[in-house]
Parts: structure tokens; C-alpha cells; sequence
């Protein structure tokens, strides 16, 4: 099936996702002990960091989505987005201090969290209105997002324990630069409304507004009283926030929230805690990879089993539903913070556990996003971002249940929490609703 997609604009595509994963890759990873070791932050100012990192990219992301489906150019989103980022890790470099980090450098760092999701975006309109089907194209943009967190965390440790973090930070700045300048030359300056022109190659005339209700005309069958009041939902998208709770089930909305934002939790907090635990908490049995190393490789290792997940369950959603493999990631989640917590704890079993790791990642991430903006088909961009912006919020819980974790002695805890939060979202899964997969009949 991916014979199709092979064009200039997939390989642009690609080439962006494979930038915002890699330059992610290479700072989150290194982050919590670059902190702790270079600027010297506590437990609490640790937790503080990630909080007030997830806060402000919430606010910057959201406002910004506001105008992303109707007013704003996605492509200069994107280079607004990934020069923010060459700011962010230059701040790292030259301004090792804790105070311009949590000013200075977070600002910069929300601003660049706007490039993602409008890829994501631009990306899911472009594969509607040229293949009639978004579902496979976004998978293989969430597989090679996972491929560069396969080679992109084990480099990362290498360059930060031998070279150190300003030669790390460096060459994250190299990758965002790429991505900007990927964004300006190849991708479209049009915007997906009523009456724009766009330059993707091979395409229908219609606007992806256009395309959406189409889609809702031959589902429904609704009478020209009903299509007057879509147009002018769809034409009063300045009012934002008001259409998209009009556009979808509103309490489905919240609850698939509520769940991501806790299963995001909890692997954010994996992600802070992980290195920490492993290099200085945990007696890490076995020599098979030295321990300052061993952080990267499990992430990496984690990275390498989500891609043929993300890959098969693509297809798989399609005759089980979104809803049930989304309920299993859970399951699976649940599993693997069971197995952290009371499970032995060697080189071997952490590296074992990261398959329990791949099947919760590699579901959540490959399908959660599209799961979000098939409740919201009008508002991909605002859907997009109301996803990413669940996994922020998931960001500010995990700073803080990481802080409270270090005070009370140990990251363990972190795990433990994870357990309760992950079985949570499964409650809370099963209350929303089943939708279907939008494709161009």
C-alpha cells in the first residue's frame, strides 16, 4: 500500500516527522540529568521544569490551533515552530542557569511544540484529499516518528556521557534547523478552507471543508436545512472552541481526554524518572550494558518494537475499532508499570519489559491521535492539538508526581502511580464513543 504514497511531499512529510521525533529524542531523554547534574536542580525543581514546560506549551499550542484551521499557513507554523526549537536547545548551550531555563528557555519550547501537531494536520488533510484515506498515511508518519526514537535516545546517552551536553544540544539544533528549512521549501503556502486554491500535485479542487461534508452528506443522507446550518458552522470557525464542542460528542470528548491525559501521564513520568531510577536508585543487576548507557537503549529498544505495531494496528483498527485497541494499549500499559514495580530488576528484564512498553506506546501514539479527530472531523487542526495538549497536561501531573516521588525517596513510586492511573483510563475509555474512520467513498 505504500507504493502510493511514494511522491516528494510524502518524503517531505517524513523527513519532518522524522525532525520533531529526533530532536525530541535527543533533548527529553537527557534532560532530567542534565538538570540534576549541570545546573544543578533539586527534586523539586525538577518536577517545577516539566510543569511549567507542559503549562505553557498548553496555552501556546491551543491558541495558536485556535487560528491553525482558518486563518494561519500551517507550513509557517511549522517554521515558527522548529526555529523555537534551534532557540530552545541554544538557550541549553549558552545559558546553563536555572532561572533563564524555566523563562526563557520554556517559552521557546512551547513555541516550537506548535510544529508537530500542525504536521500531523497539514498531513491528515493532504492524505484525504489525495488518497481519500488518512488512516495508513498517518500510521507510517507515527512509524517513522517511533524509528527516530529507535537510533535517536542510545546516541543521545553517547554523546552526553562522552562529549557532553552542549556538543548534545548542538547537534539538536542542527536537526531542528533542518526541519525549518524542509518546511519552507517543500512544503504548500496554501491554506484548506472554502474558496483557497492549494499546490498539492494531483488533487481534487475541493477544499478539505468540502470534502468533510461530502462525507457527512452520503453517510446521513441530511436534507438541505441541515447542510445550510454545517455551512455555517464551518464558516463561523472564529468562534473556535464553541463549533468544536458543537461538532462532536462533547462528553466522549472529555472522557478520551481524561484518559489520554493519564496514560500520557504516566510515560511522561517514565520518561523523567526512568534515568534517574536506573543510573543512581536502582541496583541494576547484570552486565550486559553499562548503566549510564542503558537508559538510551531501553528507550530505543521501546522505539524499535512500537514501529511494526503502529504499522499492523493501522490496518487491525479498521476490523476491531479504534475504541477496543485503544482500550488493549491501556491494558497493556497497565501491565508494564506492574512489571516496573514488582518485577525483578536487572539489564535483562528492563530491556524485557519494553515489549509490554512498545504495544502501549505504539497504540496510543499511532491511533490515539487519529481517535481524537475522528470525533472531530471538521476541526483537524484544534482536534490535533486537543490531543498533543493531552499529553501536556499529562505533563504537568507527571512533573509534579515525579517531585512528590523524589521527596518521598524514591522514583519507584512513579511506577507504582502508574498502575492506578492507567487503569483508570480504561474505565474511562470504555464511556467513550465508537466512531469510524473517515475515507472518501
Amino acid at each position: 500500500m505504500i507504493k502510493e504514497y511514494l511522491n516528494k511531499r510524502f518524503f517531505s512529510f517524513l523527513t519532518l516527522i522524522f525532525c520533531s521525533g529526533s530532536s525530541l529524542a535527543m533533548t527529553l531523554p537527557i534532560m532530567s540529568l542534565y538538570l540534576m547534574n549541570e545546573v544543578h536542580a533539586d527534586g523539586s525543581q525538577l518536577g517545577n521544569f516539566f510543569i511549567i514546560s507542559a503549562v505553557s506549551g498548553i496555552i501556546v499550542t491551543q491558541i495558536i490551533a485556535k487560528f491553525s484551521d482558518s486563518k494561519l499557513s500551517r507550513r509557517d507554523l511549522m517554521i515558527l515552530g522548529y526555529s523555537a526549537g534551534a532557540l530552545t536547545t541554544l538557550t541549553y548551550i549558552f545559558f546553563p542557569d536555572y532561572g533563564i531555563i524555566v523563562t526563557a528557555g520554556v517559552a521557546f519550547s512551547s513555541i516550537s511544540m506548535v510544529a508537530t501537531p500542525q504536521v500531523f494536520a497539514l498531513a491528515r488533510e493532504y492524505a484525504l484529499l489525495k488518497y481519500g484515506d488518512a488512516l495508513m498515511f498517518t500510521s507510517y508518519l507515527r512509524a517513522v516518528f517511533s524509528l527516530s526514537w529507535v537510533m535517536t535516545p542510545p546516541i543521545a546517552y553517547v554523546l552526553f556521557v562522552d562529549y557532553g551536553s552542549r556538543f548534545t544540544f548542538m547537534v539538536a539544533t542542527m536537526i531542528f534547523l533542518t526541519g525549518a528549512l524542509v518546511a519552507f521549501f517543500m512544503m504548500p503556502k496554501a491554506l484548506f478552507k472554502s474558496g483557497s486554491e492549494h499546490d498539492f500535485e494531483d488533487t481534487p479542487s475541493s477544499s478539505i471543508g468540502e470534502l468533510m461534508d461530502s462525507e457527512n452528506s452520503n453517510e446521513t443522507g441530511r436534507n438541505s436545512q441541515s447542510e445550510a446550518h454545517a455551512e455555517d458552522v464551518k464558516g463561523d470557525s472564529s468562534h473556535g472552541f464553541k463549533n468544536l464542542l458543537k461538532s462532536g460528542n462533547v462528553m466522549s470528548i472529555v472522557f478520551l481526554f481524561l484518559a489520554f491525559m493519564l496514560l500520557w501521564c504516566c510515560n511522561s513520568a517514565y520518561l523523567i524518572s526512568m534515568p534517574v531510577f536506573v543510573t543512581r536508585e536502582a541496583s541494576v543487576a547484570g552486565t550486559l550494558i553499562d548503566t549510564n548507557r542503558l537508559p538510551g537503549v531501553m528507550m530505543g529498544l521501546a522505539a524499535l518494537l512500537e514501529i511494526p505495531v503502529m504499522i499492523y494496528c493501522g490496518g487491525l483498527a479498521r476490523k476491531i475499532g479504534l475504541k477496543t485497541l485503544i482500550i488493549l494499549c491501556g491494558c497493556f500499559g497497565c501491565l508494564f508499570y506492574v512489571s516496573l514495580s514488582f518485577g525483578p530488576i536487572s539489564s535483562v528484564s528492563l530491556l524485557f519489559m519494553q515489549i509490554f512498553n512498545a504495544i502501549f506506546i505504539g497504540i496510543l501514539a499511532s491511533l490515539g491521535m487519529v481517535y481524537m479527530q475522528e470525533l472531530l472531523p471538521k476541526f483537524p487542526g484544534q482536534a490535533t492539538t486537543l490531543y498533543n495538549n493531552s499529553v501536556h497536561t499529562g505533563g504537568i501531573i507527571s512533573g509534579y508526581l515525579v517531585s512528590r516521588a523524589m521527596s518521598a525517596g524514591g522514583t519507584v513510586l512513579v511506577f507504582e502511580t502508574g498502575i492506578v492511573f492507567t487503569a483508570i483510563a480504561v474505565v474511562l475509555l470504555f464511556a467513550v464513543s465508537g466512531v469510524g474512520i473517515s475515507r472518501k467513498d
